[in-house]
């Protein structure tokens, strides 16, 4: 009898494993369905989804379900459901967040079998990933990655008796073009705007690292944004309103004004290219490295970039693949053309089909010289520096105590940031 048991129980224990090992196939071929959000524009979303429809058909056992979310309403949708355990598998986030995310448990780092740390290291502009490092780790891979530039429209710069095959070069000459396309009617009413910077804080923030202002103590680790050269530079941006008055906010948006010809410049993003396309297909314009503070001086700008990150909760080695099929070469071309988004990878910068175009060539040069965002506090993306810029052109405020409030914030906003990004 006690051999029968045993028998018995060893036949039942094969079966078992037997069972296990098929349940195991199963689970294997099982597709692996990841849900991605970002935000967007019309051309971003159209991109996304094609790129999900090319990469389930090169990975048929990955399903990839698409949201995209407005940018307005993003983060107030994105938290909630990262905070509930119910957010996507993958998302777009500031590169400057992926460490206060990471530390919060709702991220895990890229599958080092896809994308290894040494490979992503020799591949991406070092500004571009400098961020999403942790602890030897990279928690997501770069894009919309941008710069500053100037975009301007050749008919009005003909009609104001300028040459559109030479845009300004300094402060003082982006002024004086300005100010040739700035009309009024008989009321003294703006009709026609000649520049505008829309207080944007990206610019703001610009203007100060071309001026020089160091916008960071890195002794402190905390920004450093109430140096003289960073007053004179809030001066310059507020004096373009309230100075010259070749900006006019009872025109309504900035956008708006370009795309209806009735803006001569707009200090922006690259990625209004692909906004301007979208919106207003036979729309003339050019573009241009920002005019430096003078003759021969600096034209950096800001480099700010976004990061495509994977959940703690995703499937990795899929989400890898899938954020890596997002920001390879390939997928960088296709951005370029049709959003604007700058490439960060190295080996797209300098190929001749970007170097020959007018629009691209430009902010191909400003990626090469561009500073990355040295704070973490989401904040000083763009709020407290537009804030400081309404201080001057809505309040009266001098250059000097804008900066000093501005100082002041930032520091406050750094310092919580950190608060929440400890271990």
């Amino acid at each position: 009898m006690k051999g029968k048991t045993m028998r018995a129980l060893t036949m039942l224990c094969a079966a078992m494993l037997v069972l296990g090992l098929v349940s195991g196939v199963s689970l294997a071929k099982r597709k692996v369905v990841l849900v991605h959000w970002q935000h967007h524009t019309p051309a971003r979303k159209e991109m996304v989804e094609a790129f999900a429809a090319d990469f389930m058909k090169a990975n048929p056992d990955i399903e990839i379900k698409i949201e995209s979310v407005p940018e307005a309403d993003y983060f107030q949708k994105l938290l909630p459901a990262l905070a509930a355990g119910s957010g996507p598998d993958t998302f777009q986030i500031p590169a400057g967040q992926v460490l206060t995310y990471a530390r919060a448990g709702v991220l895990q780092p890229l599958d080092a079998s896809v994308a290894n740390a040494k490979q992503i290291t020799a591949d991406f502009v070092p500004g571009s990933i400098e961020r999403l490092m942790i602890d030897g780790k990279y928690y997501g891979l770069p894009v919309d990655t941008q710069t500053i530039v100037l975009f301007y429209n050749p008919k009005l710069f003909r009609e104001a008796g300028l040459d559109p095959d030479k845009p300004p070069q300094t402060w003082d000459e982006v002024i004086k073009y300005a100010k040739a396309m700035t009309k009024r009617d008989s009321a003294g009413v703006t009709t026609q705007m000649g520049l505008a910077t829309g207080g944007y804080g990206p610019v703001i923030s610009s203007l100060m690292i071309q001026n020089g202002a160091p916008l960071w103590d890195a002794k402190a680790g905390l920004p450093d944004l109430d140096s003289p050269k960073a007053a004179e530079a809030l001066q310059f941006a507020a004096d373009i309103m309230i100075t010259h008055k070749v900006e006019d906010t009872k025109m309504g948006s900035r956008w708006n004004a370009f795309r209806q010809e009735k803006l001569g410049m707009v200090y922006a993003h690259p990625a209004m290219i692909g906004s301007f396309r979208a919106t207003v297909p036979d729309l003339v314009f050019k573009i241009a490295e920002v005019p430096a503070p003078k003759a021969g001086g600096s034209k950096s700008t800001l480099l700010s970039s976004w990061a495509y990150v994977v959940s703690a909760k995703a499937q990795s080695e899929a989400a890898t693949k899938w954020v890596a099929f997002l920001t390879s070469a390939d997928a960088q071309k296709k951005w370029i053309l049709s959003t604007g988004d700058l490439p960060s990878r190295k080996a797209l910068l300098d190929l001749s089909e970007y170097r020959n175009d007018p629009l691209l060539a430009p902010c191909m040069e400003s990626m090469k010289k561009a500073v990355p965002a040295p704070w973490t506090a989401r904040q000083l993306d763009d709020k407290l520096f537009r804030d400081a810029y309404q201080l001057m052109t809505l309040k009266g405020e001098t250059a000097q105590n804008a900066v000093k409030w501005l100082a002041s914030e930032g520091i406050k906003a750094e310092e919580e940031q950190r608060e929440l990004a400890k271990p």
